[in-house]
């Protein structure tokens, strides 16, 4: 059932992104409301698979973290399009959660054993918690950052393209952008100082010299980096939405072990993540 449902997911995230991705060749009313009713039947469907799902003994595949952030993307949109109607960001938004809920049926991983002070401690949900709710909010800010930079691009080189046509103004889609992005760094703050609690209950150390664990790290500053230079420089449009597109990319860099088979999430004690995570499909 969860499995079926997460399929159905993916089927109506997939037919949203085709609807939007037409509008931005054929402006119509009707194709933006099928897209935001298929987003919002697909998020339905996958919430319903994480209910479906086991929730004894049946430990997550490693690549299932992603379809957490895949669904977290999709309703933080979907929040945001209520609110300032931006349709033009779903063409983005909709086939990011589609790439992003790819690996959820590609990659597998083994089940770990926690540390018997971590068994039912709250720690480990609010580092999942944080880490899906912060990367999906800076998918979504990677979204409108990409949104931006095409929409400048075309207004500075005075093409009238198709997507300066469908903007509603490059100053909402970069404050948008800005608010995602605060909200990301303070979730990743938090996935930082519960992965550090996380690995000291584990090993002992509070840190590992991991590739994955320095693409998190380096993300983290990054964005610390970006909103400095925000509240303190004045920094705007293209300068901080090139921020934000260096930023996930080094976050996805922390992700990429997933796909090589290794269960490694985003912070800095992701594998132990993959052992309390619960799979829907």
């Amino acid at each position: 059932m969860a499995a079926a449902l997460v399929h159905l997911s993916l089927l109506a995230y997939s037919a949203a992104a085709g609807c939007y991705l037409t509008w931005l060749v054929r402006v119509s009313p009707r194709l933006v409301a099928a897209g935001r009713a298929l987003l919002f039947v697909g998020l339905l469907a996958h919430v319903g698979a994480f209910a479906a799902a086991p929730h004894v003994d049946a430990p997550w595949r490693g690549g299932q973290l992603f379809s957490l952030i895949a669904a977290a993307a999709v309703a933080l949109y979907l929040l945001i399009d209520l609110r300032s109607r931006v349709p033009v960001a779903g063409a983005f938004v909709a086939p990011l959660t589609i790439a992003a809920m790819v690996p959820a049926h590609l990659v597998h991983a083994e089940a770990q054993a926690n540390a018997p002070v971590l068994t039912h401690s709250v720690i480990l949900p609010l580092h999942v918690l944080a880490a899906t709710l912060g990367s999906g909010a800076l998918l979504v800010a990677f979204a409108l950052a990409l949104l931006y930079l095409g929409g400048e691009k075309q207004l500075k080189g005075k093409q009238g393209g198709r997507l300066l046509a469908r903007l509603p103004s490059l100053t909402l889609v970069d404050q948008l952008g800005w608010q995602l992005t605060v909200w990301s760094f303070i979730l990743l703050s938090i996935v930082i100082v519960t992965g550090s609690f996380v690995m000291h209950s584990e090993s002992g150390n509070l840190l590992r010299p991991d590739a994955k664990e320095l693409f998190a790290l380096l993300a983290w500053a990054l964005l610390a980096g970006l909103v400095q230079a925000r509240l303190v420089a004045g920094w705007r449009g293209r300068r901080t939405a090139m921020l934000v597109v260096v930023g996930f990319l080094l976050l996805v860099g922390s992700y990429v072990g997933l796909l090589a088979g290794s269960p490694l999430g985003v912070s800095v004690d992701a594998r132990n993540i993959v052992s309390i995570e619960r799979a829907a499909g």
